[in-house]
């Protein structure tokens, strides 16, 4: 037995959560997550877990997948299916945190769908190729991507020595978001950066460690080359 899957993530209006008042000390996530399994058989399965955390402990890389992974433990997903799934939900809670509508918000509301069509043996050899097709691919960029990322070391006065086409495309890169994606730190003066041909912005060694392992942007999901 085999499976595919699709996953949706989206943010939800969180007027039914209750308001936390001032003096609350902590803004959070608030995550419905719905796991549905479907067989060829007509057979039907749901999970339903809410998960409610910190958002500054949710958004640290490896507490973030942490909490996902015991979060849905019992839900009969395999291991490698929640590994699967965690980097789009961390990318898209990540993405919705940082929107300028966000500003000030206690509550994060995120509503996270994942469809699992369950493929039995004998069809398991039809479908492996659309199966894969479907599912979300996190294949590493090819090293020639890599390597042809634009490096610049961030200040003034190696800024100024870019074409003036460059410079405004880093510029604006940085003018949306002030730290790095991958790590969560500041983009300080100083710092080797990297920008992505979608003109997204992180440190140089760590978009590039991200993408030894995927070759989707953290931000936008653009689609570098792969061998």
């Amino acid at each position: 037995m085999d499976c595919r899957y699709r996953i949706s993530v989206a943010q939800e209006p969180e007027h039914h959560f209750p308001q936390l008042g001032s003096d609350f000390p902590h803004d959070l996530f608030s995550i419905d997550v719905e796991i549905r399994w479907i067989s060829s058989l007509n057979h039907e399965a749901t999970f339903n877990r809410s998960i409610v955390g910190r958002r500054d402990l949710f958004l640290s890389q490896e507490i973030g997948r942490n909490v996902i992974r015991s979060s849905v433990a019992d839900s009969s997903a395999s291991p490698e299916l929640i590994d699967a799934i965690v980097p789009d939900i961390l990318s898209y809670a990540r993405d919705v945190n940082s929107l300028p509508m966000n500003l000030g918000r206690q509550v994060i509301k995120l509503r996270v769908e994942l469809l699992v069509e369950v493929i039995l043996d004998y069809e398991i050899g039809e479908l492996v190729d659309e199966s894969m097709t479907s599912s979300v691919s996190f294949k590493p960029a090819s090293k020639l991507a890599i390597k042809a990322l634009k490096r610049v070391k961030l200040d003034d006065e190696d800024e100024g020595h870019l074409p003036l086409k460059k410079r405004r495309k880093l510029v604006e890169g940085l003018s949306s978001r002030k730290g790095c994606t991958v790590c969560l730190d500041e983009l300080l003066d100083g710092d080797d950066v990297a920008s992505m041909p979608c003109d997204h912005v992180y440190h140089y060694d760590c978009i590039v460690k991200w993408l030894e392992t995927s070759h989707l942007c953290p931000l936008c999901r653009y689609h570098m080359p792969i061998d």
